[in-house]
């Protein structure tokens, strides 16, 4: 297929899901409405203006403000969500509503762990992967190089302290411990033996090393890039082809415009490639193995792979120059 073509069909499918999440918001600028859940319009404030809906967006944000937004910076019915929040910080800051990110963004650092790392949710005792560096790429976007640099380290400890080249285990103490099936018979993994894995686990901590390059110019953060590229590349035959691989091939994709490695160009054409396959016809997504045939996981695909697709196809259209 035609280059040029293959990012058109990106763009018009990105279009196409955020016209789906649209449809969805209220008269008042709000996006709760009886039997959806509450706390589900956090990617919206992100995707949106990436297809050039700013009023929709800016709508949004003046009914979170309003309605949602809590005296201490988090968000109501949010339940302390460290991942989610950050979603919503990352929207508001690069549309310059300051007066929603930077109360959110105070709340939310001010649960870094000692170890460098965030939780999952703020009444949790471990520190996971996936938050840890979405909370350091939320820092870079507040000039926080000190935080970011300190959530990479914690990835960084993560990665070294794994026993098992074939796994990934994603949580750590507060102090910095990783915790396997000895610390918690529970402990979160990804298996490259398995397929649909967690594969964001290890693709937001190589976003952060790539984000931490671009912002300082140290090779060594680079470095580090590369050996949670080349776990993931070692994953099931659907790591770039799953609802979960969005991250990693977004990582990826960044990782190329620097470096030109081809398998990470690949890696995030194969992603794309298959959303635009599996898109259903009213521009939404659903894995049937995966996801419940619920509302949310449409809304929540659409939110989040329209992001993906016009990221990537932003990178490639540049480093291609088509």
């Amino acid at each position: 297929m035609d280059l040029s073509q293959r990012i058109k069909r990106y763009r018009e499918a990105a279009v196409k899901a955020v016209e789906f999440t649209i449809r969805y918001q209220l008269s008042d600028g709000g996006y709760i409405w009886d039997g959806y859940v509450k706390n589900a319009y956090h990617k919206q404030v992100y995707s949106w203006p990436l297809a050039g809906r700013f009023s929709e967006t800016q709508r949004l944000l003046d009914w979170v403000k309003k309605n949602t937004l809590q005296s201490d910076g988090q968000l109501k019915d949010y339940l302390g969500d460290v991942y989610k929040l950050a979603w919503l910080v990352h929207g508001a800051q690069r549309l310059g509503r300051f007066d929603v990110s930077y109360p959110l963004g105070s709340f939310l650092f001010s649960y870094q762990a000692p170890c460098g790392g965030f939780p999952r949710y703020t009444a949790d005792k471990l520190i996971r992967s996936v938050s840890t560096a979405w909370m350091g790429i939320t820092a870079l976007s507040f000039g926080k190089l000190d935080v970011a640099e300190k959530t990479a380290q914690c990835c960084i400890s993560m990665l070294e302290q794994q026993p098992d080249k074939n796994r990934f285990y994603c949580q750590m103490t507060g102090d910095g411990k990783l915790v396997t099936e000895k610390e918690d018979p529970k402990a979160l993994i990804v298996d490259i033996a398995k397929p649909k894995q967690n594969y964001y686990e290890l693709g937001l901590p190589m976003m952060l090393m790539c984000r931490l390059y671009q912002a300082t110019g140290k090779t060594s953060w680079l470095d580090y890039a590369k050996p949670f590229f080349e776990f993931n590349l070692r994953c099931y035959d659907d790591k770039f082809a799953f609802v979960f691989s969005g991250k990693t091939a977004f990582a990826a994709a960044i990782y190329y415009s620097i470096t030109g490695d081809e398998r990470a160009r690949d890696a995030a054409y194969q992603f794309c490639d298959f959303l635009v396959e599996t898109q259903l016809p009213d521009g939404s997504w659903r894995d049937e193995i995966s996801d419940p045939d619920e509302l949310l996981y449409y809304v929540d695909h659409a939110a989040e792979f329209c992001v993906w697709l016009l990221e990537i196809a932003a990178i490639m259209e540049s480093k291609e120059r088509i």
